[in-house]
């Protein structure tokens, strides 16, 4: 305990005097908390009687202390007064702590109390007496206010705090769940005797915040999920049945389904349903139920939804008691669903909580639903536009587009079958003579005849302006050609009366075969109208298309598209055939032939490119080049000293129409110097029949430069002899067939020999083509020939070839 000597003045006792002194002596005059010894041992050292007030102030024990008290008693007194003062200090710190934690437990919102050991209550504040409703709680304990299984689970609790010294947190309801606590319990330890504190803060307010957080949450989750199911759904069903998916794992949520409303009767049809425990369905219209779908499902509430379709508004009903008994149902909520204005239907929310459909889905629902709406508007429509695009406006059968996609469905299948593509005949011609609005009634009625007749497993399309396209399968009964000459003639042709008008109706059929013509309907309309075609041309209602015709056409274009990379690479080159005077047997000419170099087949012969050559147009680039190489080697051979005769070159009835031919003719002429008559020009009767007028022009100018004209296979193309008189013609060449068959035939041998006279009456020559015999030649030199080309003397040559014959 520490001493301090006592003053033995007032002023040194200033000086020594305690601020904690001077805070009690000025805070608490009462000085009845001194202890009794303290006081008898104060007045005995003083010689007087010391009261409390003068033992606990310095001052005053200084007064009443004698001045001939020795210095060890004044010691005594020093250490009394310090005691006295010590433990007046700590009896008012004490009393101070218990007026802070009793009013802190009595005024605390929240229960408080202490247990012992045994588990009766020793304290509990105000608000704990208040939460049990009674005025007292020391001595009782749990068993008193709680269930015996409740109890038991708060005395394991109390057990392990006051053993293990632990401190437990723990998160309680009330039994209407409607309160929640956090309770808090830990261990007390008052001079080594354990008790158990608690205390029970109520967490009501921030339970229902924050669960209103996650309701808000899940809310706007299963919004995101709803965008997300819009996006990517591709049906209807899909879309209704992905959202009540969705939405059935809402907590609180057991059912959720989806009603459209007839638009015709106005009642409901339960659409799809999904339940929290997994369960889903897809209604049919072939569900068994009443219209209202009240049969089907024990836990719809037609009255709710029906109510919803008809005010287009949101209902709510969160106490049933009636119609779902056996789902324990409690609560619905149906919003209804719009699409371009009206109502389609309505989506229904169940759940077994009483008053589940509270402010907040009322404030929000509407969100889902017009989420929702929009999802269905879309598909809708879409579905719609899907429908518009596959049905023919004029005749409302399947459109070409639906007819494609039917075709490449059933080839898939590797179903078989012929499509058949109904045309009618002549319908421009119709058209004009009737008018517009006459030849679309009669596609109406045409179309109406079809749909009345073809079975619904046939696939029967518009595909285009009085034209129909009919499937029809490989296993019906009769073939394809007996159900058209049987059922589709009959059926099709003849009178429609339109308007106020009879129109006579015929028409024509072309089949092609699925998959054997084609896999897709382009490849089959096509290929069927190509028999179509064909059996127009023959005065036929019905043509079958002809694959090997098509083999050949396709190899034909094949064909077409090497030549004209031919062309761009110069592959052509000049085979030279020697002309021969039959008199003399000298060289009197050659006739530039082209042939085709073809960069992996080599040589390809004439015959098999130069009709398309000409069909294409490409045989005007060709007889260019040709024309120019041939001046070229002919200028080549001439600088060699070789002295080359005249080289004549087929000009094909195209270069004709061509504006160039003339230039071209020029340009050659110059590369090897017109006025040595290198070139001569041999032209084919079938070029004087187009556009004569224009081949004479033509012809008078190549003339004018003084070349050779010469009509290749005479007698085999144009019948009129006018032409000779009119034409500027040189040479007549005699065709190989006459010259083969003129050995063997009289008849031909009558037909050359006129020609001959024929060409000499008219100061003209004659060159024989395809000698190859010395009979044929002799017989030639008799009808005074002048000059003949075969392989008895020579066969095309290349020019290094030609230019080896010319030396020798």
């Amino acid at each position: 305990m520490a001493q301090y000597p006592l003053p033995c003045d007032d002023e040194h006792m200033n000086h020594i005097a305690t601020e904690e002194q001077q805070h009690i002596a000025a805070q608490d005059p009462v000085t009845d908390e001194v202890p009794e010894e303290l006081l008898r041992l104060a007045s005995h050292l003083c010689g007087c009687e010391v009261t409390p007030e003068a033992l606990l102030d310095d001052k005053r024990l200084l007064a009443l202390a004698p001045s001939t008290l020795d210095e060890g008693k004044r010691r005594a007194l020093c250490d009394v007064a310090s005691l006295a003062r010590s433990q007046h200090a700590l009896r008012r710190n004490l009393a101070r702590a218990e007026g802070f934690l009793s009013g802190f437990a009595e005024h605390s919102p929240s229960p408080l109390w202490i247990k012992d050991r045994s588990g009766s209550y020793v304290m509990g504040n105000a608000a704990l007496l208040g939460f049990f409703g009674i005025h007292n709680i020391v001595g009782k304990d749990d068993s008193h206010f709680w269930p015996e299984d409740v109890r038991q689970s708060l005395e394991e609790q109390d057990r392990a705090v006051l053993e293990n010294g632990e401190v437990i947190k723990t998160m309680e309801t009330s039994h209407d769940g409607r309160r929640h606590w956090l309770v808090h319990k830990f261990p007390i330890d008052v001079d080594g005797e354990p008790f158990l504190g608690g205390s029970a803060i109520d967490m009501t307010t921030e339970v229902e915040k924050e669960r209103a957080l996650i309701r808000h949450d899940n809310f706007y989750v299963l919004l995101s999920k709803l965008s997300a199911i819009i996006s990517r759904a591709k049906t209807l069903e899909a879309l209704c049945l992905d959202t009540c998916r969705a939405a059935a794992h809402q907590p609180g949520i057991e059912i959720v389904d989806i009603s459209r409303a007839d638009s015709a009767t106005g009642g409901l049809k339960l659409f799809t349903s999904a339940t929290r425990e997994g369960a889903e369905h897809e209604w049919r219209d072939s569900d068994s139920g009443t219209p209202d779908g009240s049969a089907v499902a024990d836990w719809f509430v037609p009255e709710l939804a029906g109510a919803a379709v008809s005010t287009g508004t949101m209902q709510f009903s969160n106490d049933l008691n009636t119609g779902c008994q056996r789902r324990k149902i409690a609560s619905c909520m149906a919003i209804p669903l719009m699409a371009n204005g009206k109502c389609w239907g309505v989506i229904s929310f169940y759940s077994r909580r009483q008053d589940f459909f509270d402010s907040f889905w009322r404030e929000r629902a509407g969100e889902l639903g017009n989420e929702l709406s929009f999802g269905l508007e879309r598909l809708i429509n879409a579905k719609e536009l899907h429908r518009l695009a596959r049905t023919n406006a004029l005749s409302g059968l399947p459109s070409r587009l639906q007819f494609d996609e039917e075709i490449a469905a059933l080839a898939a299948a590797n179903a078989r079958g012929s499509v058949l593509l109904i045309n009618i005949n002549r319908f421009d011609e119709l058209s004009s003579a009737y008018g517009n609005s006459a030849a679309i009634g009669l596609m109406r009625e045409f179309a109406q005849r079809l749909r009345g007749e073809v079975a619904e497993r046939m696939v029967l399309s518009h595909v285009g302006v009085g034209r129909f396209a009919l499937f029809y399968p490989a296993d019906e009964a009769r073939a394809p050609l007996d159900y058209i000459r049987d059922t589709l003639v009959p059926l099709l042709q003849g009178s429609y009366q339109i308007e106020q008008q009879k129109i006579w109706c015929t028409i024509n059929v072309g089949v092609a075969s699925l998959p054997e013509d084609g896999t897709t309907a382009d490849e089959l309309l096509v290929k069927a109208w190509d028999a179509l075609a064909g059996a127009r041309n023959m005065d036929e209602r019905i043509g079958v298309y002809d694959r090997d015709s098509d083999h050949a056409l396709a190899r034909l274009i094949s064909l077409e598209a090497e030549l004209r990379e031919a062309v761009d690479r110069k592959e052509f080159v000049n085979f030279y055939q020697p002309k021969i005077d039959l008199k003399t047997g000298r060289l009197a000419g050659a006739e530039a032939l082209v042939r085709w170099r073809h960069p992996t087949r080599g040589l390809v012969p004439p015959v098999e490119f130069v009709p398309v050559l000409e069909r294409t147009g490409l045989v005007i680039e060709v007889g260019r080049q040709v024309m120019q190489r041939a001046m070229e080697d002919w200028r080549q051979w001439y600088d060699d000293g070789l002295m080359p005769p005249q080289i004549a070159v087929n000009v094909a009835p195209a270069q004709f129409r061509c504006d160039s031919l003339f230039h071209d003719i020029e340009t050659s002429l110059n590369i090897a110097e017109a006025h040595m008559q290198p070139l001569s020009i041999e032209i084919t009767e079938s070029a004087l029949v187009s556009d004569h007028a224009r081949v004479v022009d033509i012809l008078t100018r190549v003339r004018n430069l003084e070349v050779p004209i010469a009509i290749d296979d005479f007698g085999t193309g144009y019948s009129s002899l006018a032409y000779l008189v009119t034409l500027p013609v040189d040479v007549l060449k005699v065709d190989r067939s006459f010259v083969m068959k003129m050995t063997h035939d009289a008849g031909y041998m009558g037909l050359v020999s006129t020609i001959v006279s024929l060409a000499h009456n008219l100061d003209l020559k004659v060159v024989a083509e395809g000698i190859e015999t010395e009979e044929e030649a002799k017989l030639l030199r008799l009808l005074r020939c002048e000059q003949g080309q075969g392989y008895l003397y020579s066969r095309p040559v290349p020019a290094e070839d030609f230019a080896a014959l010319l030396r020798r």
